[in-house]
């Protein structure tokens, strides 16, 4: 007994359609971080924010220091005087900014990648909604962390 002609087409349509959703499903797969934020498509994606932020991380603290040991330079010359706690905080806050970029000059950049991956799969648990707020510990918890 041979299928009819029409029972040929329609096994082959059915397996067009099968081939064509899982040929969707891989690039959706090989696009996941590639994502815009849903609710608003006009701003970059997941991971060029988040890449941006690691790189302009440097920058963040350079300039702080240099506003900081502004104010400090200020204060010595006598321009604008600090009370002696403010001024031993803005001391010790400026050790802190130099050990900071100490250990981003240090740091190996496939670690420096792995946190980048790492905050972008945070992200995008926290934009599918995977995340609940824990009363108990008053934080965000993953919803399979969380004990119910």
């Amino acid at each position: 007994m041979t299928p009819s002609l029409r029972t040929i087409s329609t096994i082959a349509a059915a397996i067009a359609a099968v081939l064509s959703q899982a040929a969707a499903q891989e690039e959706q797969e090989r696009n996941f971080h590639k994502r815009h934020i849903p609710h608003r498509p006009d701003r970059p994606s997941i991971r060029e924010q988040v890449t941006q932020k690691h790189a302009n991380r440097r920058l963040h603290l350079e300039r702080h220091l240099s506003e900081l040991k502004s104010t400090i330079s200020e204060h010595t010359f006598g321009r604008k005087l600090l009370s002696d706690e403010d001024y031993n905080r803005h001391l010790k806050f400026v050790q802190g900014l130099h050990r900071k970029l100490a250990a981003l000059e240090e740091k190996d950049p496939r670690i420096a990648q792995l946190e980048i991956e790492e905050e972008i799969e945070l992200q995008d648990k926290m934009l599918q909604g995977e995340f609940l707020w824990d009363m108990e510990r008053g934080e965000l918890v993953l919803k399979d962390d969380l004990q119910v």
